[in-house]
């Protein structure tokens, strides 16, 4: 994918985001077991935290509770102000994944939920793994989830009907102007927006890892035997 592409899709999904940020926000108020499974032997009290992509703010409990001192960013404005009124004591920024508004070295954790999936092109989603990398500290983690649209998967979940331009899109059919990436397509939200999905796979997601300069520490599927699950990583800064 182009880059000036890459770009438009970008910019329509921050303007959707702000669109259904009171709804979306809605759908986003809890904290699954998988996800604090997933978190809880890689925090300590006093790590440094950065949520990337923190939506309407539903990690900052979680984290308060462990004494640690969470940042989060996120590109919706409307969002921000959801998690600002929601959580006044928390520090959250409106800022781009792509160029973190920090130094380097700053945190020992930062986590990304259900974020990467939604950049579109590879070049971005290096850069995307790029800037967590250079916001950590030495030795510092990244957690980072995708959702699970392996093709196979949701066929026998019975999700296929959910993601039906998915299969058009794996053979190369380009959607009006925007010609997408093998793997990219749109879903719809309640009918009035289409957000721009990439399915990855568990490899290109460790590959993406590798590239950025991290080392792996775990990687695998979260809620594997459920209609709905997500691919993980766990890295770690060398």
């Amino acid at each position: 994918m182009n880059k000036k592409i890459a770009d438009k899709i970008l910019d329509e999904m921050h303007r959707n985001y702000d669109s259904i940020a009171e709804s979306f926000s809605q759908t986003r108020n809890y904290l699954g077991s998988d996800a604090v499974s997933l978190l809880g032997g890689n925090l300590k009290a006093g790590d440094r935290i950065l949520d990337i992509g923190c939506g309407n703010g539903r990690f900052f409990p979680f984290f308060k509770d462990a004494g640690a001192d969470y940042a989060g960013i996120d590109s919706s404005e409307k969002l921000v102000a959801i998690a600002a009124a929601k959580f006044p004591e928390a520090n959250f920024t409106v800022a781009d994944a792509l160029n973190l508004p920090f130094g380097a070295n700053e945190f020992d954790l930062a986590i990304s939920f259900a974020v990467l999936h939604h950049v579109p092109s590879k070049e971005y989603r290096l850069n995307f793994f790029k800037e967590a990398w250079r916001v950590l500290k030495p030795r510092g983690k990244f957690i980072a989830t995708v959702w699970d649209l392996r093709p196979f998967r949701l066929i026998r979940t019975r999700q296929w009907k959910r993601f039906k331009n998915y299969a058009a899109v794996q053979i190369g059919i380009v959607f009006g102007a925007k010609k997408l990436d093998f793997g990219d397509f749109f879903i719809p939200w309640q009918n009035r927006y289409q957000r721009y999905v990439h399915a990855f796979g568990l490899r290109e997601l460790e590959k993406l890892t590798k590239t950025a300069g991290f080392e792996i520490e775990k990687s695998g599927i979260l809620g594997s035997g459920k209609k709905e699950s997500n691919l993980y990583i766990i890295a770690r800064k060398a």
